[in-house]
């Protein structure tokens, strides 16, 4: 949820047993973060990795049509949850790349919404950088870590 302007409290995660309280006073955006329980782990429902170019929050056609197919299935199949995961590498200042993180995993979630997806069911959240390269865990810069990950939960 996001909070644009004035004083404003939002309530989340009633359903993950607590309540998360956003309050925003100015024009600064704040960002509640409801806890995001990714479950079902299928092939058919393995993680959707979402590439980026290094500094980049635009997403390539090929990208585009996983994010279309990931929408679709999850209409199809009455999916509860999905959780967009921003990812940053390790590249430049760790504050820079936590803001990155999070307009990637924006940016995917924006994508979801106009294959129509509802705004409920996405938990949208921006990672920062990696512990180690995504697949090595070497503290190494790696294009891999450069990512969105969609999950899915019923």
């Amino acid at each position: 949820m996001r909070i644009l302007r004035g004083l404003s409290i939002g309530m989340l995660g009633l359903a993950c047993g607590g309540i998360v309280m956003a309050m925003s006073v100015g024009s600064e955006p704040a960002t509640a973060q409801r806890a995001c329980t990714p479950n079902l782990t299928a092939s058919q429902w393995s993680p959707v990795m979402i590439s980026f170019d290094t500094g980049s929050v635009k997403i390539s056609s090929q990208d585009q049509q996983k994010i279309a197919n990931a929408a679709k299935l999850a209409k199809d199949n009455y999916i509860q949850q999905i959780c967009v995961t921003g990812f940053a590498d390790k590249q430049g200042d760790a504050k820079m790349n936590q803001l990155l993180s999070q307009r990637r995993a924006d940016t995917v979630a924006a994508e979801l919404r106009k294959h129509g997806v509802a705004q409920n069911v996405l938990v949208v959240n921006g990672s920062g950088e990696p512990g180690g390269s995504a697949f090595s865990g070497a503290n190494i810069s790696s294009s891999a870590d450069r990512r969105v990950e969609i999950r899915f939960a019923r």
